[in-house]
């Protein structure tokens, strides 16, 4: 096809044909240089573009014999055509011209860019940016230079493609000439990647050139690419002054920037902007502090939540919701800043926030009282109340294990605690640590904390301290009084038969004794009108005045009328001890949870003893104490419903006294903590029951409960034969008579064989202590008896050793089989204190007499009725060992109490120093 005939076609074709468009397309013969450039002039015709469709097909003509024809002088004449405004031959020439590039024709190219036309210098920054050489770089580094330069953004564009870092030349004259929408492209340019890890330095310099532009949005992006970018030195070097600019909109941006600063330094200057700023820099302040979601954070934002401006306090609260909901920051540190406020609303949104945020694992009461230990003094005493207000008795779990911590302040704090709650349910902890703790101060806060709870149950254990710690008697005195106990005034007047009493403490215990308004030994508060304080002097008067005019009692068994040996057998029940042991030449002393701790400040003399105890003897009585140096009996305190097991011995120092209290009420079985099997015991018909254990290990209450279970549940005649009487027994389905050796029988081997002509269903004997006893025992229980005895051993397997070796070696054999026959169960059972709350818990050994240990008595194999036990749990047995590992799971007791007691210690070893502070300090 020659050219005239090719343009002819070009021009005249009836391109809406699209079957014959493609055949002219594939038809299309090689075209040359010329040929093109006349085809070129048809396209750029003005009349070409006014038909769309058919200057499309011819464009698409014009490429398809273009791509052959790779001749660089097409290059211009390309350039020059996309100036006509016509999109299909744009587009064309777009994609033709880097199959011809020319570098001698890239300046014509970027003379493009001066165009008004946008289209026009969008079409040639995709050219550039494919065709781009050094010179294109040079000359729009020159073009961007020039005033009123149209091209400066694509300009820009095509040197971040061709030039990276090296554009900055560019960037930096853009920033000094250019637009503000100019400017802006450019700081995005200068913050770029490749900028910044080229040259750094030079372009954080770029950013800073335009912090002072006079248009804002251009300040306020420098400075926040700037702020990203720098490091915290450099920020405040060249944007630290901008964060009090005047102008509010400049000040933010500064402010925003230290969203990327993270220091103490960034985090004070967010507080000076939540300040002293207006609203919308203190706005962004907690913006950025919400974005930063540290829990240096909160310290701020809680501050904020008390401005005087709604919009700062509402922000500052969305931010602190969304950080603790999100978990950016604990729950428990943020209520602890909130409750640290001195606003009182702000501590009121502690309770929001704690109820707002889920807490599933119910782990905040804890951790907010574990941070509030490491707080000041100051900031837990402004933070105890609120939290007591808030969380109330949910503080309580929480709190009591801390009063085991190494750390005596926090004890006292925990103590501090338990004591502005006013919970009942802290009587407990407080008395174990009024008692025990090993810091004067801990132990003053929580006497005191008890007087202020008000539960009478704490009196004994005040009374108990008072006797004991000199150092801590003004504590107590006072947290009597507010207790009101009238129990505790015979022991608080007791005090003052103490000569050597100070005089502080002695006016402490007569207002004491005001307070409680119970008259009580007269004599002695009489004796104070002679005292040489004259407080002291007023003080007892005016007691002395005040019970006169209430009409106190002063005859029958008032308390001060009462004998100094029943007054202190009162006082030794009200402190819930056990024993009164009364020795010449000592204070006497009180057994309480198996310590001895003194009663009273007084010292008795051998013959106050002997003035004591030998008008309460009967003539027979005194003649066995002077023939056997020693003596048992019972004896009860007139009108007070007391009665103690008494016994009477001649020592080195003189005549001395042991008072055992017998409790009136009979306890549940269920109630003292034995294994559920003993009961069963009650309901046998006959055979030996044995109670071992040490003395003071409750052998006589159990024995009592056991009597008490059949005497509810079965109609029985009951014997017992005791020394002396401990517990009464009161008539209810079983007839009970009670026998005292001594009182009413006087040969104990005699009373024993007469028991057995009385027709009794059940024998109680006190205490197997010899042969005698012991072949009573085994003789009545063979003969179809229920027997019930003590024991003084520590172990079952001992037991049985000690009931055959009682007895003659000759007859050893046979007590051997009459115990394998006639032998029921032994249990063991001893005492131990308590690790969780005041008093003692019980550990207990029981063993059935089931055929296999019955042929262990007989064969003498004793020592294997251990292992015997230990595969017999079904049945209902257990060792010792056994349940002390129990109680020390159940937290109950300290690994070291039952490490002690345990026979076979290696089991415990790897228990010991895991059961905690309390366990150490017992």
């Amino acid at each position: 096809m020659t050219t005239a005939e090719l343009l002819q076609t070009f021009r005249d074709a009836d391109w809406s044909d699209a079957e014959a468009f493609e055949r002219l397309l594939a038809g299309l013969p090689p075209a040359d240089t010329p040929q093109l450039l006349k085809l070129l002039d048809v396209l750029g015709n003005r009349w070409s573009g006014s038909e769309p469709q058919k200057q499309e097909r011819r464009c698409l003509v014009f490429a398809r014999l273009a791509e052959q024809v790779l001749d660089r002088d097409l290059f211009l004449p390309y350039v020059k055509a996309l100036r006509i405004p016509d999109p299909h031959l744009r587009s064309t020439l777009s994609s033709l011209l880097p199959l011809v590039n020319n570098l001698r024709d890239h300046p014509e190219l970027c003379e493009l860019l001066r165009s008004d036309d946008a289209d026009l210098r969008q079409r040639a920054t995709l050219v550039l940016g494919r065709v781009g050489s050094r010179t294109v770089c040079e000359r729009l580094t020159e073009l961007v230079a020039e005033p009123g330069f149209p091209g400066r953004q694509e300009a820009m564009e095509v040197l971040r493609v061709l030039a990276g870092h090296r554009a900055l030349e560019a960037y930096e004259t853009v920033l000094s000439v250019g637009s503000a929408a100019e400017k802006l492209k450019a700081l995005q340019h200068v913050a770029s990647k490749g900028c910044l890890s080229k040259e750094p330095d030079r372009a954080l310099r770029a950013l800073t050139q335009v912090f002072l532009d006079r248009d804002e949005a251009v300040q306020q992006e420098a400075i926040g690419l700037f702020a990203l970018n720098a490091s915290e030195p450099e920020f405040f070097r060249e944007v630290g002054p901008f964060l009090l600019d005047p102008n509010p909109r400049v000040a933010r941006a500064a402010v925003r920037g230290l969203r990327h600063v993270r220091s103490p330094r960034a985090l004070e200057a967010l507080a000076q902007a939540l300040r002293r700023g207006p609203n919308l820099v203190r706005l962004a302040a907690v913006e950025v502090l919400e974005q930063q979601g540290t829990p240096e954070a909160l310290g701020p934002l809680v501050e904020a939540l008390a401005h005087r401006q709604v919009a700062v306090r509402t922000r500052a609260s969305e931010a602190l919701g969304a950080l603790c909901r999100a978990g950016r920051v604990e729950l428990a540190r943020t209520v602890l800043w909130l409750l640290r406020s001195r606003d009182v609303n702000v501590r009121r949104m502690a309770l929001e926030v704690a109820h707002s945020v889920p807490d599933p694992e119910g782990r905040l009461w804890p951790q907010l009282i574990e941070y509030l230990y490491d707080e000041d003094w100051w900031v837990r005493e402004r933070v105890v109340d609120t939290l007591v207000d808030v969380a109330g008795t949910q503080l309580l779990p929480h709190v009591v294990p801390h009063l085991d911590d190494a750390d005596p302040l926090r004890r006292y704090f925990a103590v501090e605690v338990l004591r502005r709650l006013g919970a009942s349910e802290a009587v407990g902890p407080l008395t174990r640590v009024a008692s025990r703790d090993v810091d004067w101060l801990v132990r003053e806060r929580a006497i005191q904390a008890l007087g202020s709870l008000g539960e009478p149950s704490a009196a004994p254990v005040l009374v108990n301290i008072l006797l004991q710690a000199d150092d801590l008697r003004l504590a107590c005195l006072e947290a009597l009084a507010q207790l009101g106990s009238a129990e505790s005034a015979q022991h608080v007047g007791l005090l003052l038969a103490n000569e050597a009493l100070d005089v502080e403490t002695r006016r402490a215990a007569l207002r004491c004794l005001a307070s409680l308004g119970q008259p009580t030994h007269v004599s002695l508060i009489r004796r104070q009108v002679q005292h040489e304080d004259a407080e002291v002097r007023a003080l007892a008067q005016e007691l002395l005045h005040s019970w006169k005019q209430e009409g106190a009692r002063t005859s029958g068994a008032a308390p001060h009328s009462l004998s100094l040996l029943d007054q202190l057998l009162i006082a030794m029940a009200d402190f819930q001890a056990d024993d009164l042991l009364i020795s010449p030449g000592r204070q006497p002393c009180m057994k309480r949870v198996g310590k001895i701790t003194p009663i009273a400040q007084n010292v008795f003399t051998e013959e106050q003893i002997r003035s004591f105890l030998l008008p309460r003897l009967s003539h027979l009585q005194a003649v066995d104490l002077d023939n056997h140096r020693d003596l048992d009996f019972s004896y009860e305190v007139a009108g007070r419903g007391l009665r103690f097991r008494v016994n009477v011995f001649h020592q080195l120092a003189g005549l001395s006294a042991v008072f055992r209290i017998v409790r009136g009420q009979i306890p549940d079985l269920k109630s003292l903590g034995l294994p559920p099997v003993v009961a069963e015991l009650a309901q046998l018909k006959n055979g030996l029951v044995l109670l071992g254990g040490p003395t003071g290990s409750g052998k006589s209450t159990t024995l009592a409960a056991l009597v008490d279970n059949i005497n509810a549940s079965r109609a029985r005649h009951i014997i017992t034969v005791e020394d002396p009487i401990e517990t009464v027994h009161h008539r209810r389905l079983s007839l009970i008579n009670q026998r005292e050796l001594g009182t009413h029988t006087g040969d104990p081997l005699l009373a024993l064989r007469s028991t057995l002509r009385q027709d009794p269903d059940v024998v109680l004997v006190g205490e197997m202590r010899d042969a005698a006893t012991i072949s009573f025992g085994i003789t009545a229980a063979e003969t179809g008896h229920l027997v019930f005895g003590t024991i003084h051993t520590l172990s079952a397997a001992a037991t049985v050793d000690r009931l055959i070796n009682a007895c003659p070696f000759q007859q050893q054999d046979q007590v051997r089989a009459m115990l394998a026959g006639c032998l029921k169960a032994v249990v063991c059972q001893q005492l131990l204190d308590r690790r969780d709350a005041p008093g003692r818990c019980l550990a207990a050994e029981v063993m059935l007499n089931t055929d296999a240990v019955a042929n262990l008595i007989r064969k003498g194999k004793t020592h294997q009725i251990v292992s015997v036990i230990a595969t017999s749990r079904s049945l209902g047995m257990q060792s010792l060992d056994s349940d002390l590992l129990r109680l020390v799971q159940e937290g109950r007791i300290t690994a070291e109490d039952a490490y002690v007691r345990a026979a076979s210690k290696k089991e415990f070893e790897p228990l010991l120093g895991k059961s905690g502070p309390s366990a150490q300090r017992a």
